[in-house]
């Protein structure tokens, strides 16, 4: 068994608030065989990703527990977080054998990418989100398993929540290349973007993670397809890291499917 640390990706960068998360992967042989089922903070890595590890199971680091005490659209802390509940898909809503992969992160801590393009927490919380959450998925195959996660996330006021967004870009377009500490991500790109009803904006990147595995290796490189789009002041996204024996494009068409599920209840 490996324990891969991955999350960050999806986790993304700024705002992954409630990103910084690490996944915890177990490859398994022919575990997928009887999955049933069915990839920020909100910022990812650039913000986006939040992504997935190699191969098991996700878990991430402590946040701090504080809040903002600012109401979201007209609403309580806890009307918020209710909502994002509901917006980030469960196991049930993906297709294709997902499963859950591990308990929701509602964390709010900000991840900055500093100058050297690492990837860490900076000991506060995320300006202006009031509620986050990030639900991992995995689709178990022979060999390894395809990492997954949905994020929903709720600012004070949509110049917050587009703030967060233009600073996970700024960041994409800054450190193509970057680390968390332990785990690597290449050649990190935005590409062309699917078109979001509804949606005030949308932003896509791709790229390749190596996760630092338990055993002092590390995984092949896999690539990631990361979306986020928002509404005003609140934005979802979707991580989907695939088994490194698959192609990108095929994460790519689950991660506009999911974004799609999600988009359809905002």
């Amino acid at each position: 068994m490996k324990t891969v640390h991955a999350r960050t990706l999806g986790l993304r960068i700024a705002v992954l608030a409630a990103a910084g998360l690490m996944l915890t992967a177990c490859n398994e042989d022919d575990v997928a065989t009887g999955a049933a089922g069915g990839q920020t903070s909100p910022s990812a890595v650039a913000s986006a990703h939040p992504s997935a590890s190699a191969s098991g199971k996700g878990k991430e680091p402590a946040k701090p527990s504080a809040r903002p005490s600012n109401t979201a659209t007209g609403g309580d802390t806890a009307a918020a977080q209710k909502k994002t509940d509901k917006l980030a898909l469960t196991a049930e809503e993906w297709d294709n054998a997902f499963v859950s992969d591990g308990d929701d992160d509602t964390g709010v801590a900000n991840f900055v990418m500093d100058k050297s393009c690492v990837y860490k927490a900076d000991g506060t919380n995320v300006n202006g989100l009031v509620a986050s959450t990030f639900r991992y998925v995995r689709q178990d195959h022979e060999s390894d398993s395809t990492f997954a996660n949905t994020v929903a996330s709720q600012f004070t006021t949509v110049d917050a929540a587009a703030k967060d967004v233009a600073e996970q870009k700024a960041i994409t377009k800054r450190c193509t290349d970057y680390t968390d500490g332990s785990n690597k991500y290449q050649s990190v790109h935005d590409i062309e973007s699917p078109k979001v009803p509804g949606a005030d904006e949308v932003y896509s990147e791709e790229g390749l993670a190596v996760y630092r595995t338990s055993d002092g290796g590390q995984t092949d490189p896999r690539p990631f397809s990361y979306i986020i789009a928002r509404k005003g002041s609140l934005y979802v996204s979707v991580l989907v890291d695939v088994d490194p024996q698959r192609q990108i494009f095929e994460g790519r068409a689950q991660a506009r499917e999911a974004l799609k599920k999600m988009t359809a209840k905002w």
